[in-house]
């Protein structure tokens, strides 16, 4: 249905891997700036400055991105066969988080509140639970999607759906979820809010672009150029 190759997929994925690292390393320092200012020699210190999704998602796209250039690939088809794997992954992956005591929501007295290990011992909102619901719903959405495009006619040429939405129902949710996550703000704001608002408007722009392209190019194809989409 995408039209990558396995090897060509394997490629990218290995740069992605990279982006990833180097993204969220950097997003980590920024999640935690005061530490740093502090004592600026202890950005020295890489296995100190943890992790952060939104950076690394930046980092990672960036990479696949010049990867797939390099390779002439679509960049369309390659970010619409990652969005659903993407969406799983944080659904799975924010349980790791919430199994490890970290990425913790601010402190409350609600039921809904978790004491974990971890100093200072004190009731926390469940943040990482609730990211992973929101990945599993966004997968289920893409899931459905999915399916409804593989019904459009082979002959329609299509920019990027399933990514486009992907960005723009998980960067929504970080940039709104994340006023009950803990951490250090810059300008009153975290670092997962300011890529979270990044990542929607670019999925709005680019999910836009795609429905433009779809419209045209069945306008192309419909006898008369009514520019009908079938």
């Amino acid at each position: 249905m995408y039209g990558i190759s396995f090897n060509d997929a394997g490629d990218v994925l290995l740069w992605m891997i990279f982006g990833v690292f180097i993204g969220a390393m950097l997003g980590g320092y920024l999640d935690n700036w005061t530490r740093y200012a502090d004592s600026p020699v202890r950005a020295l210190y890489f296995w100190e400055s943890g992790v952060s999704s939104g950076p690394g998602f930046i980092g990672g796209g960036l990479a696949g991105l010049y990867k797939l250039r390099r390779l002439k690939a679509s960049a369309n088809s390659f970010a619409d066969a990652a969005a659903i794997p993407c969406s799983f992954m944080i659904f799975l992956g924010r349980w790791g988080c919430f199994l490890n005591g970290c990425c913790l929501g601010m402190p409350t007295d609600s039921v809904w509140g978790v004491a974990f290990r971890n100093p200072p011992l004190v009731k926390v909102f469940p943040s990482q639970l609730f990211e992973s619901f929101a990945g599993l719903v966004i997968g289920v959405i893409l899931v459905v999607t999915e399916r409804k495009l593989a019904r459009l006619p082979e002959q329609t040429s299509r920019g990027a759906v399933l990514m486009p939405v992907f960005l723009a129902l998980y960067g929504a949710y970080r940039f709104f979820f994340d006023f009950l996550r803990a951490g250090d703000r810059i300008l009153g704001l975290r670092v997962g809010q300011y890529t979270g608002a990044l990542a929607c408007f670019i999925g709005i722009a680019w999910f836009a672009f795609s429905m433009k392209k779809i419209y045209f190019n069945n306008a192309a194809a419909t006898p008369g150029g009514d520019g009908i989409i079938p």
